[in-house]
């Protein structure tokens, strides 16, 4: 039987239990990628990952669980699998560096970026890039509309994965910025 065939069987015939075992899947890739990129999260840009530590983070697993929500479960599940899935790969792309140079090493280098660059430049690119994420996830929506579209859930996602770029993203430069004041002045 074709792959694709069966996955879609399987969809129709136990929606929930597929989106389930697939968000438990996105978000062990998501804390797998995390342990290769910075094992001590001192490059982790969740600030509430990074100050509750990897119980907290295992813990997270459970948030499959949602799928079986009355009413709401693929429209929670769907976009949870797309933030996690595109965390996972942007860990993965980044992670060979982090482990080459060591955590702290990397944190310095992005330290010396974010000291050398002017701060509206830093921002605005940091936005620029989530906008453009969140373009593709809003063009989706308008093209599904329809919250009863699997799609719309996909747009959703995307759209929450610009935004936490944007806002982990510009946080960790806000941080990195109040810890070289004292250096600076």
């Amino acid at each position: 039987m074709d792959p694709l065939v069966a996955l879609h069987d399987a969809l129709n015939s136990h929606p929930n239990d597929v989106l389930a075992a697939t968000l438990f899947a996105a978000r062990l890739a998501d804390i797998l990628s995390t342990r290769v990129a910075s094992p001590r999260l001192q490059l982790e840009a969740n600030p509430i990952v990074r100050r509750l530590g990897w119980p907290f983070a295992w813990s997270t697993l459970g948030v499959c669980l949602v799928a079986y929500a009355p009413g709401y479960g693929p429209a929670i599940a769907v976009p949870a699998i797309v933030v996690s899935l595109f965390v996972a790969g942007g860990n993965l792309s980044r992670g060979w560096a982090m482990r080459a140079l060591g955590e702290q090493a990397y944190r310095a280098h992005l330290q010396a970026a974010v000291s050398a660059a002017r701060p509206a430049y830093v921002y605005v690119t940091i936005a620029g890039g989530s906008g453009l994420v969140a373009a593709v996830g809003a063009l989706l929506l308008a093209f599904y509309p329809d919250p009863r579209e699997p799609a719309h859930s996909f747009a959703i996602g995307i759209l929450l994965y610009a935004l936490a770029v944007w806002l982990h993203g510009s946080l960790a430069v806000r941080r990195m910025r109040r810890e070289l004041k004292p250096l600076v002045g």
